[in-house]
């Protein structure tokens, strides 16, 4: 196995950074979004990973909410637009070291410093019965033409973080293990291919799974 499991005190560094960066990120784009985030994921539940030269990633929600001005006017309600406002306004803020992809669901940091990282930001917008991801839908046949639709998400992500949090450690543990496994095979898919998935809907695929499985 390429990831092992590390500890919340290690992956310090990170969060950090993160929290500097949304801080910045508000401030900029104050005048047109207003967002709330949160850790979620791995690194919320303290089940992170690592690969064999010690990089580990973690993942946010920035919560866009009904308060937005963007959303008042329907023009600019559009996720290319959306996702490349916060895109730029990232790198406007990047280090050194530091550079910002334009993922499938996510816009992540990759680290490359001495202790080397990555964390994605996905942009859900917030909707009284359901919420909605930013998702990057690029066709096989034009690659390299970006394409952004609003996704809708299912409504159990907090069920499936709260029955996650009551799970014995071996219940844990056997969730983990499995995200591990996944966490090898999409890191090294193409960011185009539509099968790939974040982290954290690795993480809550499994949780669903597992608790498919106890509820028989």
């Amino acid at each position: 196995m390429e990831l092992k499991r590390i500890s919340k005190k290690k992956c310090r560094i990170a969060r950090t950074r993160a929290f500097k960066l949304l801080s910045d990120i508000q401030k900029e784009l104050k005048d047109h979004y207003t967002f709330q985030y949160q850790l979620v994921g791995s690194g919320k539940w303290g089940t992170m990973v690592e690969d064999k030269d010690g990089k580990y990633d973690l993942d946010y929600q920035l919560l866009l909410t009904k308060n937005s001005k963007v959303f008042k006017k329907n023009k600019f309600n559009d996720p290319g637009i959306i996702k490349k406002s916060f895109l730029n306004a990232f790198n406007k803020h990047k280090c050194t070291g530091e550079v910002f992809d334009d993922s499938t669901t996510a816009i992540t940091l990759r680290n490359e410093n001495e202790k080397p990282f990555s964390v994605d930001f996905v942009l859900l917008k917030i909707n009284p019965e359901y919420n909605e991801i930013i998702r990057r839908n690029n066709k096989k046949e034009t690659p390299s033409v970006n394409e952004y639709t609003w996704n809708k998400l299912d409504s159990d992500h907090g069920e499936l973080y709260s029955f996650f949090k009551n799970l014995s450690s071996e219940q844990k543990r056997k969730i983990v293990d499995k995200v591990i496994e996944n966490k090898n095979i999409h890191k090294n898919m193409n960011e185009n291919d539509p099968d790939k998935r974040s982290s954290s809907e690795l993480f809550r695929t499994e949780i669903a799974k597992y608790k498919n499985e106890y509820k028989s």
